[in-house]
């Protein structure tokens, strides 16, 4: 279910976070559902137990997991969907605000954005 990208310069426990709000965000997961333990995910990984902690912690942190002692992590039921588009948000404005700050042109986003719905249209209806 999750998948490490070894050559990307984005953390690991990162890349996990932004995974479960992705398959949040997709409906994969759902309100109440657990994620794996972190015993099982770092093995299945193999990566540090500490790494896939971090990441559920940040998580919890930041409203979008519960977790209940020697039962696990949990997608937490309230607002989780308004949660995920907020960070979903602020994480496309540092983006965007890393291309503009490395000299691209409005023009050129926008019409990035375009192509990328297209695609995203395609891929749906496809």
């Amino acid at each position: 279910m999750f998948i490490i990208q070894t050559k990307d310069d984005t953390p690991v426990y990162v890349q996990l976070q932004h995974q479960v709000l992705d398959y949040i965000a997709l409906g994969i997961l759902k309100k109440d559902d657990q994620l794996p333990s972190v015993r099982t995910l770092s093995k299945e990984l193999g990566i540090n137990p500490n790494t896939v902690a971090k990441a559920y912690s940040n998580l919890e942190l930041h409203g979008y997991v519960y977790s209940i002692p020697a039962k696990g992590v949990f997608v937490k039921s309230e607002n989780v969907t308004d949660l995920v588009y907020e960070q979903k948000m602020e994480e496309l404005k540092t983006k965007m605000r890393d291309c503009k700050n490395v000299g691209i042109e409005k023009e050129k986003i926008l019409d990035l954005v375009d192509k990328v719905y297209e695609e995203v249209d395609e891929y749906v209806e496809g």
